[in-house]
Parts: structure tokens; sequence; C-alpha cells
């Protein structure tokens, strides 16, 4: 189940695990972090409803989580799942760490340019986006700017396959037998729905979460990457920083849904009933 963020794919995944005995894993880059409760809509204990949560709340914001970590991980609770008889879900709105989990060797191999790396480091955020922007736009529409480790990282594959990291030919070697689902939204509707879950996240405590987060880790660059605390660091003025994290939110569910409407794998569901039809149970 993956999605655009505030599409209500992890309730419609819970309700469905409720109706096919499953666990969830969940695939996103902020939900793994201690303390990134409001930010990352990190479903409550209440929301759970009962169902088991697997890769939440696993990391303090001070080290990096990749897609590779991710993977291994998932391995891991996926047999434990089933060793359970239970069926798994796998919920969430980092495309890549979902992909890099179903197709075996999804993720390019690329040493480490310590020399290319010290270089790139000495330019200017904006400046490297638009360098990996021209190397492969589709990549760099996934990576906010702010996110300079993710930046460069990109851009060291890109130069080491001498191709962009989007048009990288992965092996076809399926992992699991999967099947792909993601909420249908228009986007004007989706829109809307950021823009309510924004105002919402702020009455529940956003500001004061983000100012908690940056005392308790002061050298995290999670804290300063991530969508709804960046806009704090960023703008002096609370309310234009709102503001911001709206346009930056809604800029990237855009983004998302260009992705996930070419994937062709994606079936478009309105309730997990959808996904119980589609799967003959």
């Amino acid at each position: 189940m993956t999605g655009a963020t505030a599409s209500g794919k992890t309730k419609i995944s819970i309700n469905l695990a409720k109706k096919i005995n499953a666990e969830i894993i969940c695939a996103d880059s902020r939900i793994v972090y201690k303390n990134l409760d409001i930010v990352s809509a990190k479903p409550t204990l209440e929301e759970q409803n009962g169902i088991v949560h697997h890769l939440i709340d696993i990391l303090e914001p001070i080290n990096e989580f990749s897609a590779g970590d991710f993977v291994s991980l998932a391995k891991e609770k996926i047999k434990e799942i089933q060793l359970r008889n239970k069926n798994v879900i796998i919920c969430g709105g980092t495309w890549f760490y979902i992909k890099s989990l179903l197709d075996e060797n999804a993720l390019p191999e690329c040493q480490i340019n310590p020399e290319l790396r010290e270089e790139l480091s000495k330019i200017s955020n904006n400046e490297l986006w638009e360098k990996l922007n021209k190397l492969d736009s589709i990549r760099a529409s996934m990576i906010h700017p702010n996110n300079k480790d993710k930046v460069i990282r990109s851009i060291e594959i890109c130069l080491a396959l001498g191709q962009p990291i989007s048009s990288y030919k992965r092996p076809k070697n399926r992992c699991y037998n999967a099947k792909w689902y993601m909420p249908n939204w228009d986007r004007e509707i989706l829109y809307e729905r950021i823009n309510f879950r924004v105002d919402e996240m702020i009455k529940m405590g956003l500001y004061e979460e983000w100012q908690r987060n940056k005392e308790l880790y002061p050298d995290s660059k999670i804290i300063r990457n991530t969508i709804g605390y960046s806009e704090f660091f960023e703008f002096e003025d609370v309310d234009f920083a709102i503001d911001k994290i709206k346009q930056y939110t809604r800029n990237f569910a855009k983004r998302q849904l260009t992705y996930f409407r070419s994937n062709s794998e994606i079936k478009l569901i309105n309730s997990e009933n959808d996904i119980l039809e589609d799967l003959n149970v």
C-alpha cells in the first residue's frame, strides 16, 4: 500500500489488516525515527487499533537510514510475520523503499567516492540540487534540496553509473509475489486534505515538537531536512512557515503522484473493500 502523503493509506491498511489477519511494515523514511511523531503523521497506539506495526521508533534522528537498511530489516520482519502464519502489508509513501524490497538487486552498488563528496560538499544546497536535476530530473524531484547528503549520494551514483539512477535497468527478479495499491484521490481534493492535515498538526503541537527536537538533536541533519521542520528553520515568521509547509507538502505529493501514476503495477482503490475484491477474499 503506497500513495501520496495525506491520502489515507495508513487507515486503509489498518482496516485491511483487521480483515486479512496481517501485520504492517511501515515504509517511511521518517516514521522510523523516535520523537518525530506529529511531523511524520505517525499512527498512535489508538489509531493502530491493535494491529502490530513494524519499523516504527527504531532509531534516534541522528542516524541515517537508507533503502538498503529498510530492505534488510523488512526482510527479517517478513520472515517473522510469516512464521506466525500472518499476512504482510507494506505501507508507506517512500516508494523507493518498497521498490527496493520487492525487486532483488534494485539498488545499484556504487562505491563511495571521498574526493567527489568533499568537492560537492562545498557547493550550496540549491546549486547541488540543480546539478542533480541536470543528471537525473526524476530522482531530483523526489529529494528536498536541503537534504544535502542524499543529493550528494544521488550525484555520486549517477556519475558512477554513467546514467540517471531513474533509468537504471534493474534485473527483473521479484523477491515476493506482491500487489501494489494506492488510494485514489482527485489532486485538488488531495491538496485540500494536505492543508487540513497541516492545520491539525499545528493544533497537535507541531511547532512545539520541532522546538523540542532541535534542542534534543542540535546536530541532526534529519531534523533539518524534514518537511514540517525545515520551514521553521528557514523562516522566522511562524505563520509564513506554516504556509510553506503546506506548499512544500503539496509539491512533494505532486511528485509522488507523478511517479505512482506512471507505475502500471499500482491499482487505484477507494477503500480496503476494493483490495479484498481484487484479492477475491
